[in-house]
């Protein structure tokens, strides 16, 4: 069950309130379509429910309003089942468009027409994507310089050890969090939420990364290779 973006709604019905069209990605096809509720049923005055088909691949679409909003003020209660099947930004995509608002705004692109459908260009706004990012970290003096080139001369330029040094030294007996294990119960809620989230950021690191790397490294030396246009198998 996700929750539907207010702004998707169009116009709502005048007595009741609830919507009346909605303009969204459908869950199935994926395709943008705008939906026409013709009524909704009431339950216990807490929630009403509709489906409504798609009408680009016909399948029917559940939405879910929420009437009681003593658990959830302030927020949207409009929800759509099933989740749509496309893909949901990357956690972390804060710190791309930190680092870059262009990057964060290509990423996000690169999103959008893969969860339409446009594999091409899903995959050509990817390319950029890398090569913009690497571009970025190297500096403009490496603009020129081939994808492949360009992360070689990352792995010369960016310190990947610098993360672990840093936690290294914060975890030593004399560093930020090193000193509190002399006394365990000293260490308060805000200093153990820290070392978690350290923890799981070197899970991540070393253990996470490398694992799915590798599977999808698998899966790419696996896979059919597709034919070009216009070619044929001999």
């Amino acid at each position: 069950m996700q929750i539907v973006d207010v702004a998707k709604v169009r116009s709502r019905f005048s007595q009741a309130g609830h919507p009346q069209v909605i303009e969204m990605l459908c869950p199935h096809c994926l395709k943008e379509a705008t939906f026409s509720i013709k009524d909704w049923t009431q339950h216990a005055g807490r929630v009403a429910a509709t489906e409504t088909p798609c009408p680009r691949c016909g399948r029917g679409v559940l939405f879910l309003n929420l009437l009681d909003h003593r658990d959830s003020p302030g927020k949207s209660t409009l929800y759509v089942h099933p989740d749509p099947v496309g893909r949901t930004g990357m956690a972390g995509a804060d710190y791309l468009r930190h680092l870059s608002a262009p990057l964060g705004r290509t990423y996000e692109s690169a999103l959008k027409h893969y969860n339409h459908g446009d594999w091409g260009t899903a995959a050509l706004t990817v390319r950029h994507l890398l090569e913009g990012l690497a571009t970025r970290l190297l500096t403009d003096a490496h603009r020129d310089d081939s994808l492949m080139t360009q992360l070689e001369t990352l792995t010369e330029r960016v310190d990947l050890a610098a993360p672990l040094e840093d936690i290294a030294e914060m975890l030593a007996p004399n560093g930020i969090f090193g000193r509190q294990f002399s006394d365990e119960t000293c260490i308060d809620q805000n200093t153990a939420q820290q070392l978690l989230e350290l923890a799981e950021q070197m899970v991540a690191y070393l253990v996470v990364l490398p694992g799915t790397m590798a599977e999808l490294k698998s899966r790419i030396a696996s896979a059919p290779v597709p034919l070009r246009r216009g070619n044929t198998a001999a």
